[in-house]
């Protein structure tokens, strides 16, 4: 095979033997950019790109994991009759309690008729950062979006 490519050649003239050979040497350039180099150099990248993510990632994982190896913050203990602070945050909220019944000091029972179901979270959540439990808790969806809540609520610790 190599001695009939070496006959066809040589039989060209001067010309013809620099065209092939120009032609040759271009065909191995475009098959060594676009075939070898360029998808190396974006199996690179991607690479590294990935490799970037993953350590983002892992940032954030030992972030969170340390986070979690922390000690929790300690309750903040409630002083008074919880009915009322239940109705003091209830109102720094903007929500309208329908009820507020105490269970003695360390409980009470209330409802809430209507409430952005986002908002009403959030300000459960809240309570427990001050020191207010949720003992049971039912939320209604009404038709309108809005959410209605009966809960019994009780001191942390109690």
């Amino acid at each position: 095979m190599i001695a009939r490519i070496t006959t066809w050649f040589g039989g060209m003239t001067r010309r013809e033997r620099t065209l092939v050979g120009s032609a040759a040497i271009i065909t191995a350039l475009v098959v060594l950019v676009y075939g070898i180099i360029l998808p190396v150099g974006s199996a690179f990248d991607a690479a590294a790109r990935r490799h970037a993510e993953s350590a983002a990632r892992s940032a954030r994982l030992m972030a969170q994991v340390k986070l979690l190896e922390s000690p929790a913050p300690a309750a903040a203990r409630l002083a008074g009759p919880i009915d009322q602070a239940v109705a003091a945050s209830a109102q720094e909220a903007g929500f309208v309690l329908q009820s507020n019944q105490s269970r003695g000091n360390d409980a009470t029972a209330i409802i809430v008729p209507t409430a952005r179901p986002t908002a009403a979270l959030g300000w459960l959540d809240a309570l427990t950062g001050k020191g207010i439990a949720i003992d049971n808790l039912t939320i209604t969806p009404a038709a309108d979006g809005s959410v209605s809540i009966n809960a019994t609520l009780r001191r942390a610790g109690a």
